[in-house]
Formats: C-alpha cells, sequence, structure tokens
C-alpha cells in the first residue's frame, strides 16, 4: 500500500502545471447561500495522492518564506467525523511548515454547495474543499462515474482505481482544464443506504417514494431507475424535509445520517449498498503549483494520511453507527442487494448519463484485474 501511494504520487505530480499561483490574501469566493451537500460528491460522501514516505513528513519546515492562508470548506457539520479529520490535516500541514501555511475552516456548508465551492476553486478562490468525483461535470465529467450507483461495490476497490492510468488521466485532466488539483480521494465516507419514514424491502416498495438526492446526474437517474421521484436540496434541509414529508426518504452513509439526527425523523434504514461513498479533497491548480515543493509534499502527505485514518474510522465505525441509530429506534433492513443492483442497472443505458463509451466496462476491468 505504501509503495502504491508513492508510486502513485509520483504519476500525480508529473503533471504539475505552471501557472502563476495565488498566496494568501488573493481572490475571495463570491457571496453564497449556506447550504450543504453529504460528502463524497453526491456529496458526501476521496485514495493515493500523498506518499507516506516522504521525508515532509519527518521534517518541519525551519525558514517561513511566502505564506499561504485557505479556507477549508465541508458540508458536513462539526459532529461528523470528516470534519475531525479534516482538522487533523489543517493542524499537521501548520505545525510542519512552521506556520506558512494555515487555514480557516468552514463547515455546514457556510461557503456555499459543493458545487458552487468548486466553481470558485477553478476560478482560482484560495479554497480548500471536500467534493465528490461527480462535481466537476464541465472539465472532467467521466471521474462522476466513481460516484454512481453500484460501480464500485468495495471500499478494497479504491486502491485499484487510484492506481490505474484512467484515473491518473482524469486527474490531469481536471488539473489542465478545470485549474483544480485532486489532494487525495481516499476519504471513503461509508456505504450509502436508503432512510425512509416507510419499511423499504424490495425495490418496489421505491415506486411513488419522494425521495430526496444530491444535485448530481447519477443520483437523480438511479433514484428514477428505481421508481422513485428525486427531489434536490442541499443536505442541511433534510430533516426538516422529512420532518414536513416534502420527502419521506434519504440516502447517504451511516455516520452522515446519524450526525444529522435523522433518526429523529425516520425509521426505517434498508442497506442498500447502492455507493461506495468516497470523497476527494481539491484545491486551485494554480496555487499548488506556486507553492514550494515542500509545502506542496507536506499537504499531499497531510491530507493523505488524513484519508486514510478517516477510512479505517468508516469502515470500523458502521456497526457502532447502526447500534446507535437501532437504540434510537431505528428499524434496520437487509435485503436482497442484487434486486436492487439488477433494476438500478437501467441508469446507465437511460440516456440521462453522458460519460464516454464503454466507461463503465473500463472500470469493472480495473477493479476486478
Amino acid at each position: 500500500m505504501r509503495k502504491l501511494s508513492a508510486l502513485f504520487l509520483t504519476g500525480l505530480m508529473v503533471f504539475t502545471m505552471t501557472a502563476c499561483g495565488q498566496k494568501s490574501g488573493g481572490q475571495e469566493p463570491a457571496n453564497q447561500n449556506s447550504g450543504g451537500q453529504e460528502s463524497g460528491g453526491q456529496e458526501a460522501d476521496t485514495q493515493e495522492s500523498g506518499n507516506p514516505e516522504s521525508d515532509s513528513q519527518e521534517s518541519t519546515v525551519q525558514n517561513v518564506g511566502e505564506t499561504y492562508n485557505f479556507k477549508v470548506s465541508i458540508t458536513q457539520a462539526t459532529t461528523d467525523p470528516l470534519a475531525t479529520y479534516t482538522q487533523q490535516w489543517m493542524d499537521e500541514v501548520t505545525e510542519k511548515t512552521g506556520g506558512a501555511v494555515t487555514f480557516e475552516f468552514h463547515p455546514n456548508g457556510e461557503l456555499g454547495t459543493i458545487n458552487d465551492v468548486c466553481e470558485q476553486i477553478s476560478r482560482g478562490a484560495s479554497i480548500i474543499a471536500y467534493a465528490g468525483p461527480d462535481a466537476f461535470s464541465a472539465s472532467a465529467p467521466d471521474l462522476a462515474i466513481l460516484n454512481s450507483q453500484y460501480c464500485l461495490t468495495s471500499a478494497d476497490q479504491i486502491d485499484a482505481i487510484n492506481q490505474s492510468d484512467w484515473f491518473k488521466e482524469q486527474a490531469e485532466k481536471l488539473a489542465q482544464d478545470g485549474n483544480t488539483r485532486i489532494l487525495s480521494w481516499n476519504f471513503f465516507t461509508g456505504y450509502r443506504h436508503i432512510l425512509s419514514k416507510t419499511p423499504i424491502e424490495t425495490p418496489d416498495d421505491l415506486n411513488g417514494v419522494q425521495i430526496r438526492v444530491a444535485d448530481s446526474p447519477a443520483a437523480i437517474a438511479f433514484v428514477k431507475a428505481l421508481g422513485c421521484s428525486p427531489v434536490v436540496t442541499n443536505w442541511n434541509e433534510v430533516y426538516s424535509s422529512i420532518s414536513t414529508n416534502i420527502v419521506t426518504a434519504c440516502e447517504a452513509p451511516l455516520a452522515t445520517l446519524y450526525s444529522s439526527s435523522l433518526q429523529e425523523v425516520a425509521q426505517y434504514c434498508t442497506l442498500t449498498n447502492h455507493l461506495v461513498s468516497t470523497g476527494m479533497m481539491v484545491m486551485p491548480e494554480d496555487i499548488f503549483t506556486s507553492m514550494p515543493e515542500e509545502y506542496r509534499n507536506i499537504l499531499l502527505d497531510a491530507v493523505y494520511q488524513a484519508g486514510v485514518d478517516f477510512t479505517k474510522d468508516s469502515l470500523s465505525s458502521e456497526l457502532d453507527y447502526r447500534q446507535k441509530m437501532e437504540e434510537a429506534g431505528v428499524t434496520f433492513i437487509e435485503p436482497d442487494v442484487d434486486a436492487f443492483a439488477k433494476k438500478a442497472a437501467s441508469m446507465y443505458s437511460s440516456g440521462e448519463l453522458s460519460f464516454s463509451d464503454g466507461l463503465y466496462d473500463e472500470i469493472q476491468k480495473i477493479i476486478t484485474d
């Protein structure tokens, strides 16, 4: 794993752009309405841009020259585990750069939706954001397949994607065409499931159900394939939407569902495992390339390691969150997942997704070889 991570960093760094960088005090983000989306780009819900074996992990910068300050955006609440591990890498980078790189943390979608913030990043705003691979439709639309339902089926497959030539090419395309650097795509937030006010035991039980989804073509195509009526809202509006019956269901990892207190307003959770929810940290490519190489390595390593730790936490805590939700009165349903996957498969031939021809099969080859 450590060797593969180092190889990935080497490959990813090859295509660094040479644009002039923006330092602290540069372009400020435009005013945005506060709003959230869950992690991994459908959010909420990012693997190996960092190099765990880099010397920068062992030393702290002694001489501070140019300084950089970033706003850091996540749409999750401060109670979400993502906030903890985001704070981890921010603290590490500030310490190891001797205070030359500092951060202002903005959880709860304070800077706007994921799509809004990613647009600001593409314009060079001094922001680092947590996003899903489906947030870059203008410059690297094929990345969105990584946030498409039943494309990946296990967190173990994240490494294979990271090491693939396909992913490296997509990362380069995003850097060159979208001025966006992927720092690390290894923040596994958990498997996504459906939380509802009525029991969902088979795909047919979803016919006509009003379900909240993120503003993602794949998420919308998925629930339509299952017979649902999609309702697009920001994540921070889900609680009130379910409370007032605007929607009667939503979907997210257990950690996100629980940290958003949705067990208070919906009592059934169907373990559909429909998405390996994995997100990434991104920043402007021009600012990244303007930073000293030592700072870049420190940042890459810290974000990567936070993703590793966060993923371990997510994998180990799913049972804990299930227990907490059960204690709060939620009934868990373990359905025939294959039946949901089979019905959802029509999303890839519906014409609603604009992936390159043969992309789904290419991803399947990467994760099975």
